[in-house]
């Protein structure tokens, strides 16, 4: 299905007239104040065969139902950063609270990558996670020290049924329940 170019759209100087920039605590005091909101949690694959990498993302937002589109942040300094700027596609796998350890583990610098990923995908990762959803990249703003890439949904695979979300929450992942 062709529609055509894909835009891409980077803004590097959009800063908003009045608001200094942060303090050097600012940092600490952000990252501080948004582990109070709890997020769910979910791995990002992109790229493939020996150039396949993964990590764990919180910073995900579904942005428009029709046509169906969602957002992912990624740090301009992580690995999957310029592949999934190459490669234009990834996946998002909606893990369930079954996938803490799945979660820690694409969260280390140990995380398999490569074939060694696609093959630890298709045996842990799909039967377990919740939903997983392939989508295309069609814009990429710069947002500070990460990359807001605006992508469309191009297929939505369901999975385990009677699963509860992982959700970060206070610097720890655990349920909804807790």
């Amino acid at each position: 299905m062709n529609r055509g170019p894909v835009s891409t759209t980077v803004f590097h100087h959009s800063r908003r007239i009045g608001i200094p920039d942060p303090a050097p605590d600012a940092v600490v005091d952000l990252r501080s104040a948004m582990r109070l909101f709890p997020t769910g949690v979910a791995l990002l694959c992109t790229g493939s065969g020996e150039s396949a990498v993964g990590m764990t993302i919180n910073a995900l937002m579904s942005v428009s139902l029709t046509p169906p589109r969602i957002l992912v942040s990624v740090q301009s300094t992580a690995r999957a950063h310029p592949v999934l700027c190459a490669s234009r596609t990834f996946a998002v796998h909606l893990l369930s609270d079954r996938q803490a350890a799945t979660a820690g583990l694409f969260a280390s610098r140990d995380k398999p990558f490569g074939t060694e990923l696609e093959a630890l995908v298709d045996r842990e990762v799909l039967p377990v996670a919740l939903a997983t959803l392939r989508c295309s990249v069609e814009q990429v703003f710069q947002g500070g020290d990460h990359s807001l890439f605006l992508s469309r949904v191009e297929s939505i695979g369901h999975g385990e049924k009677n699963g509860e979300p992982l959700v970060f929450h206070r610097g720890t992942l655990g349920t909804k329940h807790q």
